[in-house]
């Protein structure tokens, strides 16, 4: 193909040389040399041939582009030189007259310019009436719209054409792109795509707010438009960033991403400090538990960046701990003794494990964490959220772990569930020991998880996806909201800045509306007939969560957007005795468990306040 390119743009050349020498001699036929015209031309065509068919085979320039335009140009200058030199060997009579390499390469150059822009344009123009590509309207005529169009244009696959731009700025107006043109504004877009035969819009601004996403989303699906979104490509590039060349996954052409709630949330991600992250964990030996599960593996795609000595992941999902290493290795062969299978239960696998990996940090993500089953089965809450907590952090302190992050939830802040309840605890646990040892333990609090196993997102999108309804506690529920990416990022700094028995808290934003979540689902699943059903709040659950408990402060010492809340002791062999209850009863002691628990949690408290009991989020 660059040979060809070489060789049209060479014939263009030579074709112009002729023109520009019989012009020099008013067409007349007797007076021009013909050999030295023919020499001139040839020249230029040999020039075009092997420096052109490098410069387009290099692929160092766009097609098409002003750059490429510069560096034909460069190769007409050169071959122009030529034909003077050829003058200065042949002297009189010249070869040709002194104007024709200057002039001949001027109209080379606009021809050059000319054909290649009606190829290119002819291209598009081919790849909107065949019918083959999915015809897309690009929001956005700004810089990232034309890195949209551009990747539209050398898809090799042509999955879109470009139809039209829609864009807000007047002064856009009128622009045109390779025969493609500012169509109208975002207001527009349904009266253009009708116009176009548009079926896809694709969003390529940066700055598109929330309600700006929503209300295209909106729009598009009342005519049927699918929605898709120009990637981060800095972002998606940077998740691959410490895992070695062999894992990190180019963009290919035209790989535009669906719109996520993220995009509808309307939180801005908060910044975390990356230097202090990775200065704590380089070559440091780590062990994440529940690696398996959604959050817990993403924390292993994030620690995996900052170049630990040794990453060990652990969970009783086998499953999970496979579709883990297939995510940080391209492979998952589960070879690895870095990956552990055993149940945290198990107080002898607990200590085998320490005692075997002797990690410097444990991050702690393992936990049950579904409300509603957890307040049937309040033992298996305390044996797992409670029990297994307490016999990571004896091992962590016998074999001298130096930092110890336990992962919490919003619903620990004045529970009213067995969930919360039970991770309230562990964070009371983790202050007494971190108190009496002087270790670096601590808790990180936050809310829903996008996108994670077992979430309400989850639920609704299958739910849609089956053509509805779509269940919804209750009208008016509330809950915090934030990306895997951002919670992991949490844990991650909680280690960098918390100090020894602190909770950090993160501000998540204001919270959502559950109604309008479910809505936005909805708009998203492309069947705007599903419905909502309202179910009533089951056993335990609040209308809206806190991130802070009565009597907790809301101090900010080392982050803007995080709260380091000193969270009071627990009678640590209370709370043994509470675990060995759970243990030897079984299920059919779970009211005395329950209320054991809730005893535990109001005796926690060090302020006067007095405690929510569990159950009473049905009336809040």
């Amino acid at each position: 193909m660059a040979l060809w390119r070489a060789i049209r743009d060479g014939l263009i050349f030579a074709a112009c040389v002729w023109i520009a020498a019989l012009a020099r001699y008013d067409f007349a036929v007797s007076s021009p040399n013909y050999a030295g015209i023919t020499v001139c031309s040839v020249i230029a065509f040999l020039t075009f041939v092997v420096l052109g068919g490098w410069l387009y085979g290099q692929g160092r320039y766009r097609r098409a582009s002003g750059d490429e335009l510069f560096g034909a140009g460069a190769v007409v200058a050169i071959a122009a030189g030529f034909m003077y030199l050829g003058n200065a060997l042949v002297g009189a009579p010249r070869l040709v007259p002194a104007s024709v390499p200057v002039s001949a390469g001027a109209f080379a150059i606009v021809a050059i310019a000319i054909v290649s822009w009606s190829l290119t344009t002819g291209r598009h123009r081919v790849r909107r009436q065949s019918g083959r590509s999915r015809r897309a309207l690009i929001v956005g005529a700004g810089h990232h719209g034309m890195t949209a169009f551009r990747m539209i244009t050398e898809d090799p696959r042509a999955e879109f054409v470009a139809v039209g731009f829609l864009d807000d700025d007047p002064n856009k107006r009128l622009l045109r792109v390779e025969g493609v043109r500012v169509m109208g504004t975002l207001e527009e877009m349904c009266d253009v795509a009708k116009r176009t035969g548009a079926d896809t819009v694709i969003v390529a601004i940066r700055s598109f707010t929330s309600k700006a996403m929503q209300a295209l989303v909106e729009r598009a699906a009342e005519q049927g438009l699918e929605v898709k979104i120009l990637p981060d490509i800095d972002a998606q590039q940077a998740r691959h960033r410490g895992l070695g060349d062999k894992n990190a996954v180019a963009l290919r052409p035209a790989g535009f991403r669906n719109v996520e709630l993220n995009d509808l949330i309307g939180r801005e991600p908060v910044q975390t400090d990356v230097d202090a992250i990775a200065s704590y964990l380089n070559g440091k030996t780590v062990l994440v538990t529940g690696a398996g599960g959604s959050i817990g593996s993403f924390l292993c795609q994030q620690i995996a960046k900052y170049s630990p000595g040794r990453l060990v992941m652990t969970d009783r999902d086998e499953s999970g701990l496979h579709s883990t290493q297939l995510v940080l290795e391209g492979q998952a062969m589960l070879t690895s003794d870095d990956l552990v299978l055993g149940d945290l239960r198990d107080p002898r696998f607990v200590r085998t494990l320490f005692k075997d990996v002797r990690p410097d940090i444990v991050f702690h993500a393992a936990a049950l964490k579904h409300l509603t089953f957890l307040e049937r089965f309040p033992d298996e809450a305390v044996m797992t959220n409670v029990g297994g907590s307490l016999d990571l952090l004896d091992a962590a302190v016998e074999y001298g772990v130096d930092q110890f992050v336990h992962i919490s939830t919003d619903k620990a802040a004045d529970p009213t569930s067995v969930l919360g309840a039970s991770k309230y605890l562990t964070e009371r646990v983790i202050a007494g020991i971190a108190r009496s040892t002087g270790k670096d333990f601590m808790s990180v609090r936050f809310g829903n998880v996008l996108g994670s196993r077992g979430s309400v997102l989850g639920t609704f999108v299958a739910q849609a996806a089956a053509g509805g309804p779509l269940t919804v506690t209750a009208p008016g529920v509330r809950r915090y909201f934030m990306s895997a990416a951002e919670a992991c990022e949490l844990v991650l700094q909680a280690g960098a800045i918390g100090n020894a028995g602190e909770t950090l808290v993160l501000d998540m934003g204001e919270q959502v509306l559950i109604e309008d979540l479910a809505k936005r689902v909805i708009a998203l699943s492309g069947k705007p007939d599903v419905e909502i059903v309202y179910t009533g709040l089951r056993e335990g659950e609040k209308l809206e969560e806190v991130r802070l408990a009565a009597g907790e402060r809301d101090e900010r010492p080392n982050h803007p957007f995080i709260s380091q809340v000193p969270i009071n002791p627990v009678d640590v062999e209370r709370v043994r005795s509470l675990v060995a209850n759970a243990r030897t009863a079984g299920h059919t002691r779970n009211d005395e468990i329950r209320q054991e628990l809730a005893a535990l949690v109001r005796s926690t408290r060090a302020l006067n306040v007095v405690q929510p009991q569990f159950g009473q989020g049905r009336t809040a």
